[in-house]
């Protein structure tokens, strides 16, 4: 054989081995366990989603949250609730970085062993504006390391194992979403005196009611009531509980005489000029009181347990000897 044959024949063995080799890595067990993988839940942005259905399991309560500008809210029925932007962000920001899905089943028959059957898994729909479907979710279990959840998309047989914490925030119910604080988001330093009435059995029907009537104005770093002596940490302590206060929940419909008598009254004077003032009303049941701020739109289930630490007389705020 000619020099130059051989030479040609040695190239071309060379291109098949070459092109073997390439086809060896392009479509190498872990090569193409790699590109089934590189996966994404949303289809589009996270900004892109304008409503987020939340069920926590088969027949479970779902919650839905809206978005209207950039604010989100929650929806029940026509009423529409403030809610904590930052979850809403952060479970927003946790879904859409899933990016890698590595496939741990291929048939219906699976879904019961890793909570993903309908009965079993916590379902997330997510909408754009205009109603298209971007996501639609089942989570279920936690998969062994700890780190990871077990997930399907709707109208797939497949099952997914996947390394996120979304499930942390579903399954909870519509409180840990709501921003229940009476007050906004006002601080301590705002307010410069304050007033608190009440005749209230804080401890349910038939318990002795709990009496206050005080005045506090604030005097260099502590807080005075006439020529009452006022402990300080006392004093503070009081207006952290008041500033602080949370409802259980909101009230859509309440009722006609929710508050058509008012037995307890928080009135805080600002150093802005304005006045904000709590109003409690009826009971709601299970040691539990309507209650809003006056002006707003809001009624809020009002714990007893919160009242405690919001309605102190001045003989519980005199200094201890």
């Amino acid at each position: 054989m000619r020099y130059e044959k051989k030479v040609t024949a040695l190239s071309g063995a060379l291109a098949i081995l070459l092109a073997i080799w390439a086809a060896g890595l392009v479509f190498s067990p872990e090569r193409v366990a790699a590109r089934s993988e590189s996966a994404r839940l949303i289809a589009g942005k996270a900004s892109d989603v304008a409503s987020i259905s939340l069920r926590s399991a088969a027949g479970g309560a779902s919650v839905e949250l809206v978005k209207s500008g950039s604010a989100w809210s929650l929806a029940d029925g026509a009423a529409r609730f403030p809610v904590q932007g930052q979850r809403v962000s952060s479970f927003l920001e946790d879904f859409g970085s899933i990016s890698r899905l590595r496939v741990v089943a291929h048939s219906k028959e699976s879904w019961s062993g890793f909570q993903l059957d309908e009965a079993q898994a916590k379902r997330a729909l997510l909408k754009d504006a205009s109603g298209k479907v971007l996501a639609d979710v089942y989570v279920g279990g936690s998969g062994p390391t700890g780190s990871e959840i077990y997930l399907r998309r709707a109208g797939s047989d497949d099952s997914y194992s996947a390394e996120s914490g979304i499930a942390s925030y579903l399954g909870y119910g519509r409180s840990t979403w709501l921003d229940l604080r009476l007050l906004g988001g006002l601080k301590e330093g705002d307010v410069q005196s304050f007033t608190l009435k009440s005749s209230i059995a804080l401890d349910g029907k038939g318990k002795p009611l709990t009496v206050v009537d005080c005045s506090l104005t604030r005097d260099g770093k502590g807080w005075k009531s006439g020529a009452a002596q006022i402990d300080p940490d006392a004093s503070s302590s009081l207006l952290r509980a008041i500033v602080n206060l949370q409802g259980e929940d909101y009230v859509a419909a309440p009722p006609a005489d929710a508050f058509a008598r008012i037995d307890a009254r928080i009135a805080l004077d600002l150093g802005s000029g304005q006045t904000k003032v709590l109003e409690v009303g009826s009971p709601a049941g299970d040691n539990r009181f309507y209650a809003r701020q006056t002006g707003g739109s809001l009624t809020f289930i009002l714990s007893s347990f919160s009242l405690h630490g919001a309605l102190k007389s001045l003989s519980e705020l005199a200094p201890k000897k």
